[in-house]
């Protein structure tokens, strides 16, 4: 825990300009403000249809990121946006996290491809599965192009890793997720993975869907946190450096709208401290760790809970 405080107060003492971070905070208070207050989300962007739906999507992922960079730029009076290579990869990875957000036509190849029984389980699955199409081969593509050099492939290939710290954050957050469980929102919540009768059109036993399922849903968490604090933050440090995390973290918030106002303000913070970790250790599986772990520790809980 002290390597993961030294390098979060590194970041701040030398990315820290209060300016800066007091209009990009006002930008993001105001944002979710408008979210929340005309529910944006679902009757905006969940509600479009086809490539539109996709085009929003861009728009509102491009709006937290380019956004805060303007403001980066001038108070911080960075030069990026005349690169080329920039533009060439943020629209590359906007668009990578839009369609994965989108999935546009998946539920029309879904209702045709399955039986209804199976529908809503085989939904969940693909849905968390996608991002090896929507996210990894795209930003792979990039990789060759302009990155291939660094091989670091954007975080997932570590150098002299040190895991200990965030299994320590894992034990730490243990206690607090076992007292959250017996909130009824908690319980409302969890498990994500919700009983369908799947299984029994399959002709096996109930765990098998469910671990099919729950290997979906923690594989997701690698996808986003390969672009996020991959791509975003280790993928963008040659033309950002260290201002690539405040515009990771801005729209690592954005991406979390849709869920309860308490988890989209937290999640810039825990976005903010992962892209710090990721930017020092050149290193996605730290937050890897976190994220997975505690995704698999609530469910565990609340299969628990929901079994007593």
């Amino acid at each position: 825990m002290k390597k993961i405080w030294k390098y979060l107060v590194q970041h701040i003492k030398e990315d820290f300009n209060a300016k800066q971070y007091s209009f990009v905070f006002v930008f993001v208070a105001v944002a979710l403000f408008i979210n929340y207050k005309f529910n944006f989300d679902d009757l905006v962007l969940k509600s479009q249809r086809g490539f539109t739906k996709f085009i929003y999507y861009f728009l509102f992922y491009a709006t937290a990121y380019y956004v805060t960079l303007i403001i980066a730029s001038v108070f911080a009076k960075i030069q990026f946006f005349r690169n080329k290579t920039f533009w060439i990869k943020s629209v590359v990875g906007l668009s990578a996290l839009s369609l994965d957000s989108s999935v546009p036509f998946l539920r029309d190849w879904i209702s045709e491809l399955f039986d209804p029984s199976l529908q809503f389980w085989a939904y969940k699955v693909v849905v968390n599965l996608i991002g090896a199409f929507t996210v990894l081969l795209p930003l792979f593509v990039v990789y060759l192009f302009f990155d291939a050099k660094e091989k670091h492939y954007y975080g997932l290939h570590p150098k002299r890793f040190d895991t200990r710290p965030y299994f320590q954050m894992l034990m730490i957050m243990l206690p607090i997720m076992i007292a959250a469980s017996f909130l009824p929102s908690f319980l409302k919540q969890y498990p994500m993975y919700k009983v369908s009768p799947a299984h029994l059109t399959l002709g096996v036993p109930e765990w098998v869907t469910v671990a099919i399922y729950e290997f979906a849903y923690g594989f997701d968490f690698i996808t986003v946190e390969f672009l996020f604090r991959g791509f975003m933050v280790i993928g963008m440090i040659n033309i950002l450096g260290r201002h690539a995390v405040l515009a990771m973290a801005v729209t690592y918030c954005f991406l979390h709208t849709g869920k309860p106002l308490g988890e989209a303000i937290s999640s810039i913070f825990g976005g903010y401290l992962l892209g710090v970790i990721a930017y020092e250790t050149k290193s996605v599986w730290g937050g890897v760790i976190v994220h997975v772990g505690i995704a698999w520790m609530m469910e565990i809980i609340g299969f628990t809970q929901k079994s007593l």
